[in-house]
């Protein structure tokens, strides 16, 4: 008997086979064997090479084995072979490639694939924002005005939609900066959104609630920040600095250590820049400038290692020793974000 006629036997002496290889090969990667799954993908595979869902198998436990080469040539085949749902195994293709830091490959794929308009919609927004990152980590073409003027811009705004709205912070802050740059007002109603999310980066909730401002934007928004709700519109509001309480803040401090300690004057004029683009566009309370500056005083010293006379700063900048304290509380309660904050994001935002 020859080898094929046994291997065709074999298949009819167990009817199924294929089946439960599959299913004992997800049973063993649902419990994290993912070498024994391997296995009995593999042989599923052999058996019927066309059975979309021992390929994909294949494709789960070498991913799960941390051999993310190995897996992207496999899916690459599949999606060249046609086998399986194209569109989640381009998923898994394009997220393996990001994973492998091959953002070229992502950014001429999904070009290629977008341009062709055949993307079903639960797809679209994935697929946009993977874009927009790989676009953003490669060097590739970056977004200008030639874009738009090549017939690109929906596809520019689609893509920029997605990266305002996306999970990954970078790709978020890349697509806010660029959409200020090609002033994109079709996009003004997401940017609004971004400015309401409390769930945001505070800082960049700032920085769109100034790109609303830039835009002139009149409709009414709500803004809630730590409890407290503010309705504004946007194109009325004053930047960050350039409001009375902070102007007055700022010169109290400059009265008192202009002359004395100009070092101790810049870190304490940056921390009240920063803790405003925390807390924009909520204010001090009216009429405690002084307060408020005599406590960025106290903790720049603090952060500076300098001794300080409590007692003493509070005459200096006649003020209430309850509210310097109440006030300096709240500044190193927003010490971590600002030191954060600052260290990466401050060069998105005008000074």
């Amino acid at each position: 008997m020859t080898d094929k006629k046994q291997d065709e036997k074999k298949l009819i002496l167990f009817p199924g086979l294929v089946k439960r290889l599959v299913e004992e090969g997800m049973d063993e990667l649902k419990q994290k064997h993912a070498d024994r799954s391997l296995q009995l993908f593999t042989q599923a595979e052999t058996h019927e090479p066309t059975n979309p869902q021992a390929r994909f198998g294949v494709v789960l436990s070498l991913i799960e084995l941390n051999r993310q080469a190995e897996a992207v040539e496999k899916t690459k085949t599949l999606l060249n072979e046609g086998i399986g749902d194209y569109y989640e195994t381009l998923q898994v293709h394009v997220s393996l490639l990001v994973q492998l830091s091959r953002y070229e490959e992502v950014v001429h794929l999904l070009e290629t694939i977008l341009g062709e308009n055949r993307l079903p919609p639960a797809y679209a927004e994935t697929f946009y924002e993977l874009l927009h990152f790989s676009r953003q980590m490669s060097d590739s073409k970056a977004y200008d005005e030639s874009l738009l003027d090549q017939g690109h811009k929906k596809e520019t705004i689609l893509e920029l939609r997605a990266g305002l709205h996306a999970t990954n912070e970078p790709a978020k802050w890349k697509a806010l900066q660029t959409v200020r740059e090609l002033n994109l007002l079709a996009l003004l109603e997401d940017v609004r959104e971004l400015a309401s999310d409390e769930l945001a980066n505070p800082l960049m909730r700032t920085f769109a609630l100034q790109l609303l401002h830039e835009w002139q934007d009149a409709q009414p928004i709500v803004i809630k920040r730590d409890g407290k709700s503010l309705k504004l519109i946007p194109k009325d509001l004053q930047e960050p600095g350039e409001r009375e309480v902070d102007k007055e803040i700022r010169s109290a401090l400059e009265r008192q250590l202009e002359h004395e300690n100009p070092v101790l004057l810049q870190m304490a004029k940056q921390l009240h820049h920063t803790y405003l683009l925390l807390t924009y566009p909520f204010v001090p309370p009216a009429g405690n400038a002084q307060a408020w500056a005599c406590a960025f005083h106290l903790v720049a010293s603090e952060r500076l290692g300098m001794d300080s006379d409590e007692k003493e700063m509070v005459d200096c900048y006649g003020c209430e020793r309850f509210d310097v304290l109440e006030a300096s509380n709240e500044i190193e309660a927003l010490e971590q974000d600002i030191l954060i904050e600052s260290q990466e994001n401050n060069q998105w935002f005008r000074t």
